[in-house]
């Protein structure tokens, strides 16, 4: 009789002693990465917003969302963004077109920084995922606007994918970022193009 109820006891300490040494694993924290040898052929007085970005509901999280197959998402509660996505896609935007356009004026929109911009770029990306160690999609949509008229003078979409750089969340987050330089460069190329027509203009 003594034994029967020793027991239940026993087991109850074990299973407390289970679950104290049970750790939960820590968290790891990624940012994006712009490409750092990206060097403008000349200086340009030119000066651009960069803003709205807005994001799909399903990435505006602080955790890193992959792509599993069809229409399934993973949601990885230890793998997480080091700031908000928004913030890590424009710092990696705006260093590309400093990059490419050869200025350091391309601020944030709406700014802190109180400055008269040429032109101001809106973003709308609706899909930017895919699985670990294969390949990711950006889908985006955008406008370009003259902030000196308010018109708006170039609206477009694009698709861009790339294979990624291997199976670990951090080469998932370099991939991103390569997807984020393309756009970059593409509406690099798109903006040279409306000052030159501005030029031929004046």
């Amino acid at each position: 009789m003594m034994m029967r109820l020793i027991f239940p006891w026993v087991l109850t300490g074990l299973l407390a002693l289970a679950a104290c040494t049970t750790t939960t694993p820590p968290s790891s924290f990624y940012t994006l990465d712009p490409d750092y040898s990206v060097k403008p052929d000349s200086r340009r007085d030119l000066t651009l917003a960069l803003g709205p970005i807005s994001l799909p509901q399903y990435l505006d999280r602080p955790q890193i969302v992959t792509r599993e197959g069809g229409n399934r998402l993973k949601v990885d509660e230890f793998n997480r963004w080091g700031g908000s996505l928004e913030e890590e896609i424009a710092g990696v935007l705006a260093h590309r077109l400093n990059g490419r356009l050869g200025t350091h004026r391309v601020f944030d929109y709406p700014s802190r920084v109180g400055s008269n911009t040429d032109y101001r770029i809106a973003l709308d990306i609706r899909r930017l995922d895919g699985p670990l160690g294969g390949e990711l999609r950006l889908d985006v949509a955008w406008s370009i606007v003259d902030d000196r008229s308010g018109v708006i003078v170039h609206t477009d979409q694009s698709i861009y994918t790339t294979l990624s750089t291997g199976p670990a969340y951090s080469d998932y987050a370099a991939t991103i970022s390569t997807l984020i330089g393309e756009l970059g460069d593409d509406l690099s190329a798109l903006v040279l193009k409306l000052v030159a027509e501005r030029s031929v203009d004046r």
